[in-house]
């Protein structure tokens, strides 16, 4: 699996979250986000090394480019997208409600057409 199809599953099931307005899936939702930011146990990885065998390596994927900052691009969106997730859905639902509805299209065209422009600023600013 490809950052490109997560990305699309990840945006469509945000929101399809967001429509049935399963909030308690929302939180899931931001854990799972959390914790591969964290951890870097990534579900597309995951799934490559069960498909192609252990052998399989993401870097031998991903675009080759001078990387001041060790810490992956995708890595960094996931935390960025938690976090974001966190201050409008979490801390200020009210007034923000448009936001996580602009997060999920986002992800959902990132998906769709592998043009994502936080990806692009990330690794413009250095991250691998």
């Amino acid at each position: 699996m490809s950052e490109r199809v997560f990305r699309f599953i990840l945006g469509a099931s945000l929101i399809f979250l967001l429509y049935l307005q399963a909030d308690a899936l929302v939180y899931v939702y931001i854990g799972v986000l959390l914790f591969e930011g964290v951890t870097n146990w990534r579900v597309p990885l995951l799934v490559s090394r069960l498909r192609y065998g252990a052998d399989f390596r993401m870097q031998d994927v991903l675009s080759p480019g001078c990387n001041r900052i060790s810490f992956d691009a995708e890595r960094m969106l996931r935390l960025i997208v938690a976090v974001l997730l966190i201050a409008t859905f979490v801390l200020l639902p009210e007034q923000t409600w448009f936001f996580p509805w602009f997060i999920g299209f986002m992800l959902f065209m990132a998906g769709m057409t592998n043009i994502c422009p936080m990806v692009m600023g990330l690794r413009w600013m250095g991250f691998r």
